[in-house]
């Protein structure tokens, strides 16, 4: 663990962590603290999860299946516009967000291989008159 930071306690935690936790709650004190730092983002993210709607979770499924399908090379420009998007202002990442979800699947190919939002410019969409 990075120093200063501290895993919270059983007692520490609240009812709602308690609950998700509870197949863990008689060793939680003598689990490691990677252990339980991993434990509760499993939480977190199962709570996340489960206050999804169906529509809301089937399109992470739809983006997990074709972020799966694309070759590494562009899994990786991906991850590096991913992690250039977090370093946006805030109102420029949903205004990126925004467009990209507007896209066709095509469109957003051809972004990510120039780099992606974030560390490209959009392409502009060639013409056939």
């Amino acid at each position: 663990m990075p120093e200063g930071v501290s895993v919270p306690a059983w007692a520490e935690l609240t009812p709602k962590q308690q609950q998700a936790l509870a197949p863990l709650r008689e060793s939680w004190d003598t689990l490691p603290a990677s252990r339980r730092v991993m434990a509760l983002e499993r939480a977190e993210r199962r709570a996340r999860w489960e206050a999804m709607t169906p529509e809301q979770r089937e399109r992470m499924r739809e983006g997990m299946r074709n972020y799966r399908d694309l070759p590494p090379p562009l899994r990786e420009k991906m991850r590096e516009s991913m992690r250039a998007m977090r370093a946006l202002p805030e109102a420029e990442r949903k205004a990126l967000h925004a467009r990209w979800r507007q896209l066709s699947p095509e469109q957003r190919r051809a972004w990510l291989e120039l780099g992606g939002p974030g560390i490209a410019p959009e392409p502009v969409p060639v013409r056939v008159d």
